[in-house]
């Protein structure tokens, strides 16, 4: 049976679905939410474990953000590399004038900044509000000319169409508006106790599909969907890495993701989205814990090196504070040629009173340590180049 209004505002699909979870139909679908929410709670708490900081952690929470940015205007057809993000934010901090592009990702910069200080600063339980809503909205379109769109208020007297393939919204005037979001928000409020409605990972995901559906504003609804999606998922305790990551899962598969919204409204079953949502945000949580993974790695790599320092007098190779410097500019450098980095500024200032034979045997001392990786890359004389990393797999072999 299609979803209608009078269906849609009791939002109780998940709830009418824990009806018939032991059906043999559904009992597979139970099986794999039980084993991706334990590989996400597994995930989850080792991140948690893992102390951010200014200055190290900070930099993994920050890619992420430019991710998501990228990400859930990329949903919308804004598409912006890492770079040009990072330029527009540089450029609003200074107040620069931004193109359309760029505001459009200070605008979202500018939610995500709302959303972690409105869970930092409440106390006790968290209530949601359509005020709230409606402020993610004004910030997702200020300063935007979105045709028949007003920021952080809902649409007037028309019914909208959404969606690939084209479908009318079923609030079909402003007064459904207000009374879907009215019981909307209580539901947002209430704690289910069930297997599926008690999760809050699931929530977050129900959350986002029913405000894509009551689609209340003139534009913007899809973002402000999936940032309230990331509020549920940070109000709940999700690390602060990873609570905005499903914009990335959403952004990679979007072709998937809008025929799952439309496959909702066909047949009143969300379960296969909420699912296959759950093991996309743990694909999102696994790559985070890579990330993490590698700050550790080169942490223990750094202490490595100056632990060889330290001890010189006792190795048979002795290194110096020259390969310590460099050492802590690869380790914060992605692989690359070997001639590149040898001649990239803060190299050649390392070494710009050093003869070229000392500098030759300091970087033949960090492979004979071990400390970095020289690769070949290419098969022919003009392909062929050499790629220099940090050798993190010395770790696993040391005993000290």
């Amino acid at each position: 049976m299609e979803l209608a209004f009078e269906r849609l505002i009791k939002f109780d699909l998940v709830e009418e679905l824990e009806k018939s979870l032991l059906e043999a139909a559904k009992s597979l679908v139970l099986i794999d939410f039980l084993n991706t929410m334990q590989g996400i709670q597994s995930v989850d708490r080792f991140i948690k474990d893992f102390p951010s900081f200014p200055g190290s952690t900070d930099k993994i929470i920050r890619s992420e953000l430019i991710s998501a940015v990228g990400a859930t205007l990329a949903i919308e057809g804004t598409r912006l590399a890492a770079e040009e993000i990072e330029e527009s934010f540089r450029k609003a901090d200074l107040n620069e004038r931004l193109r359309r592009s760029e505001q459009e990702a200070q605008n979202s910069r500018q939610v995500y900044k709302f959303l972690v200080e409105l869970v930092n600063k409440h106390d006790g339980k968290f209530v949601y509000s359509e005020q709230i809503v409606k402020q993610i909205h004004n910030y997702f379109t200020q300063n935007m000319n979105y045709m028949g769109n007003i920021p952080g208020e809902y649409r007037g007297e028309f019914t909208t169409t959404f969606g690939e393939p084209r479908r009318e919204g079923l609030c079909r005037n402003r007064a459904e508006v207000e009374t879907a979001m009215a019981n909307f928000v209580d539901w947002l409020n209430q704690t289910g106790s069930g297997l599926l409605s008690g999760n809050m990972i699931l929530k977050a995901i129900m959350a986002h599909y029913y405000l894509t559906e009551i689609h209340p504003f003139g534009d913007g609804n899809g973002r402000t969907a999936r940032a309230l999606e990331a509020l549920v998922l940070c109000v709940h305790g999700m690390n602060s890495y990873c609570f905005w990551s499903l914009a990335n899962f959403w952004s990679t598969y979007r072709d998937e993701y809008i025929a799952h919204l439309g496959n909702i409204r066909a047949t009143c079953d969300p379960l296969d989205f909420a699912v296959w949502g759950m093991k996309g945000y743990l694909d999102e949580i696994r790559r985070v814990k890579g990330l993490v993974l590698r700050k550790v790695k080169q942490l223990m790599l750094m202490d490595y090196a100056r632990y060889l320092l330290r001890n010189k007098n006792r190795q048979e190779i002795k290194i110096n504070q020259r390969i310590i410097n460099v050492l802590e500019l690869l380790v914060r450098s992605k692989p690359m040629r070997l001639d590149q980095f040898q001649a990239s500024v803060p190299v050649v200032a390392l070494y710009s009173n050093i003869s070229p034979a000392t500098k030759s045997r300091d970087f033949a001392k960090m492979r004979q340590l071990g400390l970095i990786k020289v690769s070949q890359k290419g098969t022919t004389l003009a392909t062929r180049s050499h790629l220099i990393e940090p050798n993190f797999q010395i770790l696993e072999q040391l005993r000290y």
